[in-house]
């Protein structure tokens, strides 16, 4: 009734084979193109705990656009729409916390309001002082293409990112010579605010924040 030869069983191994292979292959894809945008995930997770608001978030994409950062500039309209409404949704789920416990609620709003605005003062306060502190430095500094003269330069952070595309003129220096500005650099460049404070972690901020100003 039924025949075999050498052939027999071959196709159904391949057919099994194949489609194990396919479909591994499409999961792999599907998790490629899950994980794209994870890494700005996290950095929209650490904005938020430094108390950017929606608005402030936009500028900030805006402005790593405007800059040709490498990761932002490959970054699609479909892309920016689904960060934006990410952070807009973050945002949102953070206030309706607040609305399930009758007069808890508004105090609870108001010591967080309070906090993030505290955090966002003592912050920018810091980064000032280092950024005045870089200026006294540089002057000193003995290496080639760092800029001497800093007089007239701004010391406002919001406009930090301007005023660090004047610094150096293009020549050589080594981090070596000069480490007393170098450090002081680093520290104010880096992606995480705690690092402005000597402190490497933002519950350690928060908790330093929280406790040394009595919020």
């Amino acid at each position: 009734m039924y025949q075999s030869h050498n052939q027999s069983g071959r196709v159904r191994v391949n057919k099994v084979r194949e489609g194990y292979r396919n479909k591994r292959d499409i999961t792999q894809n599907k998790k490629k193109k899950i994980h794209t945008l994870h890494p700005f995930f996290k950095v929209q997770d650490e904005l938020f705990k430094d108390g950017f608001d929606y608005g402030e978030y936009c500028n900030y994409l805006q402005d790593k656009i405007n800059n040709n950062k490498f990761y932002y500039r490959k970054l699609s309209e479909d892309n920016l729409n689904i960060l934006k409404e990410r952070y807009r949704n973050i945002i949102h789920r953070d206030n309706n916390q607040y609305n399930e416990i009758g007069n808890i609620k508004e105090i609870n709003r108001k010591r967080r309001k309070q906090f993030r605005e505290k955090k966002k003062t003592i912050i920018y306060e810091k980064k000032q002082e280092l950024i005045i502190e870089l200026f006294k430095e540089m002057k000193k500094a003995s290496t080639i293409g760092v800029i001497k003269n800093t007089e007239g330069l701004s010391t406002d952070p919001e406009k930090w990112n301007n005023t660090k595309k004047t610094l150096f003129t293009g020549g050589r220096y080594l981090d070596t010579h000069d480490k007393g500005w170098t450090k002081i650099y680093r520290r104010i460049v880096s992606n995480g605010s705690y690092h402005l404070f000597n402190i490497h972690s933002l519950i350690e901020l928060n908790n330093y924040i929280f406790n040394y100003y009595k919020i």
